[in-house]
């Protein structure tokens, strides 16, 4: 598969979908990108719809399974994050891309990250600070989208999410220890707060 670059259609038309967002400006985008696209590819008959949806499932399985089983939960936080971007190259690739379509993600995206929320309190961390990390999510989305600058990436995004409730998951899987689920929500916390800022700043 070709290297994206600036020509590539393919970087033309996710740069729409995410709100005219540089790929090449972000640092491991492109690279993840690539990988996205390459697994895509077989997915194309597949509803972009139907893969968010998967997501969402997937991250609801994962607070399900992360009290009894914390190393399944971990792989399914993975794959959730996954779907996520898997739903929006599909849409691409097939050129199925809709307004509809990018609602639906939008509104996952947050559900999903409320559902890691309750991954990290299912692996041992304080309730309240679940209920503190799953607003902050919320909250650095919204007031992106009030402020209308959807483009400007914070250390409060999915990434960061994903690396804190599946490191408590896989901790959770080798020790009984709680301290390590409340280190991952204080990191996710602290996130979100910084994040906060970022959007806050004046352009």
């Amino acid at each position: 598969m070709a290297r994206p670059g600036p020509a590539d259609p393919r970087v033309a038309r996710w740069s729409r979908l995410h709100h005219g967002l540089d790929p090449a400006a972000v640092p491991f985008v492109s690279g993840w990108l690539r990988f996205v696209w390459w697994s895509a590819r077989p997915l194309r008959g597949v509803s972009p719809t139907a893969i968010t949806a998967s997501g969402v499932l997937l991250a609801a399985c994962a607070a399900w399974l992360a009290g009894p089983v914390p190393a399944i939960a971990a792989a399914l936080v993975v794959l959730a994050a996954v779907c996520d971007s898997l739903d929006g190259a599909v849409a691409v690739l097939a050129d199925r891309a809709t307004r509809f379509g990018a609602r639906a993600d939008a509104v996952a995206d947050r559900v999903s990250d409320l559902l890691f929320a309750v991954v990290l309190w299912r692996c041992g961390a304080p309730w309240w600070a679940a209920v503190v990390a799953g607003a902050l999510a919320v909250a650095v989305d919204l007031t992106r989208r009030v402020r209308r600058v959807p483009a400007r990436i914070t250390v409060a995004e999915r990434p960061t999410f994903t690396i804190c409730a599946s490191l408590a998951c896989v901790c959770a899987a080798v020790t009984s220890a709680t301290w390590p689920a409340a280190v991952c929500v204080g990191v996710w916390c602290a996130a979100g707060l910084v994040g906060l800022t970022q959007v806050l700043r004046r352009r």
